[in-house]
């Protein structure tokens, strides 16, 4: 299985995608899809920097402007 088919198939199944987060290899393994150990290791960095980003987005827009700001 190729790594482009696993980010395509994370970015049109929600599903997958969450099953990716809690359980990669159970998630490939359900497909019958392997990756190599080198593979799955940028595609886990890759996953948990998005979701860093994610978080570090909803906490900057949960941030209000001070008044002063104006």
């Amino acid at each position: 299985m190729a790594l482009a088919q696993v980010v395509y198939q994370i970015s049109t199944d929600a599903d997958f995608a969450a099953r990716m987060r809690t359980d990669p290899e159970g998630a490939l393994a359900e497909r019958g899809w392997r990756l190599s150990k080198e593979e799955l290791a940028f595609l886990w960095k890759a996953i948990t920097r998005t979701a860093q980003g994610k978080d570090e987005i909803m906490s900057l827009a949960r941030v209000k402007p001070s008044k002063s700001w104006f």
